[in-house]
């Protein structure tokens, strides 16, 4: 099964109700569980370009209402048949040139590989480390592309309206005891498939962590958000992921898709 491996979720937006919203049907307490995995079944293969995509991005850290660091980004995203690739790079502040990797199994797991510059050669990220920040963001790991569905279990609430759009609300709870994050509460609009808002609690059952997804636009015959806002309450930490550009099927090498490559030289830049 194909899966949505990068942070962005990819939309093709119609102007009525996708036949596969359709289906699913009004909220019934009966078949709730049921429907929270078959809405995030749905999300996860709804969009994909044919081939590849690419996407420029700006990254802005901010600890309170001061930014404390700012990184150009790029993402390059690429279809090995029913699986998927997707690699990141920062091109330039301290962290210029560190690459990371995730490559979409069959298994438990994804893989996942850190390559630095300084280092050499790419360190495999732990499975026990996926909900572990990726430098220094209020992403996770597994916001990267670590996260399997068949970790969860899932619940669908009350639909609700997020930015006058109608969403599924769907709870996904952690099978893991040690789960750093064992609940998440997403909203999916229900005409896109994107999740416009993820509310993700830790094992105090406390709010932790929101993602925010927006600013949506077409490229080509896909869409995505062009602003994508994580931000860790506790200690009032916040990325903003900004898109300038993205181009879809424009026929991407595979070298940067393998972990023995990910210290080539790119020649991608903006």
């Amino acid at each position: 099964m194909r899966r949505r491996i990068i942070l962005f979720a990819l939309l093709i937006l119609a102007f009525t109700l996708p036949a596969a919203a359709a289906e699913i049907g009004p909220y019934a307490k009966e078949t709730a569980e049921a429907d929270g995995r078959r809405i995030f079944d749905i999300a996860e293969n709804f969009n994909q370009p044919k081939q590849d995509l690419v996407v420029y991005a700006r990254m802005t850290l901010k600890s309170g209402e001061t930014v404390s660091d700012t990184r150009k980004v790029i993402l390059k995203q690429k279809s090995y048949g029913e699986l998927s690739r997707a690699v990141l790079r920062f091109i330039d502040s301290m962290k210029r040139g560190l690459t990371f990797l995730t490559i979409e199994t069959n298994g438990s797991n994804n893989d996942q590989y850190l390559y630095t510059p300084a280092i050499g050669r790419p360190r495999q990220i732990a499975s026990q480390d996926r909900q572990n920040n990726f430098e220094d963001t209020d992403f996770t790991n597994e916001d990267m592309g670590g996260l399997k569905l068949d970790d969860y279990t899932y619940s669908r609430g009350s639909d609700a309206t997020i930015e006058d759009r109608a969403c599924f609300k769907v709870t996904a709870a952690a099978k893991a005891a040690d789960a750093r994050f064992p609940k998440r509460i997403s909203w999916i609009d229900q005409q896109t498939f994107i999740p416009l808002q993820v509310k993700i609690y830790n094992q105090d059952n406390k709010l932790v962590r929101v993602l925010v997804a927006g600013d949506i636009r077409a490229v080509g015959n896909i869409h995505l958000p062009f602003k994508t806002v994580a931000k860790d309450l506790p200690a009032d930490h916040t990325t903003i992921l900004e898109v300038a550009k993205a181009l879809v099927d424009s026929g991407l090498e595979e070298q940067a898709f393998d972990k023995e490559g990910m210290g080539a030289t790119w020649k991608e830049a903006f």
